[in-house]
């Protein structure tokens, strides 16, 4: 009788976390398809190959907030 219901939940188990880890791959999968905003332009220093806009040299001592 024991052992029937050892063997019981341990198939129990088993069936809930195989049901929970397709459920979370599900998830992700859903994730990966839906359309992904345009990533946030990258802003550069200029010794990195480009200014940062309205700051800077080229502007004079007081450059302007945007």
């Amino acid at each position: 009788m024991n052992r029937n219901l050892y063997h019981l939940a341990l198939a129990a188990l088993f069936t809930g976390t195989v049901w929970s880890l397709r459920h979370q791959a599900k998830q992700k999968r859903q994730m990966a398809l839906r359309s992904k905003a345009k990533p946030e332009a990258v802003q550069t220093w200029e010794h990195e190959g480009g200014a940062l806009p309205r700051t800077g040299s080229q502007m004079g001592p007081n450059p302007t907030l945007p």
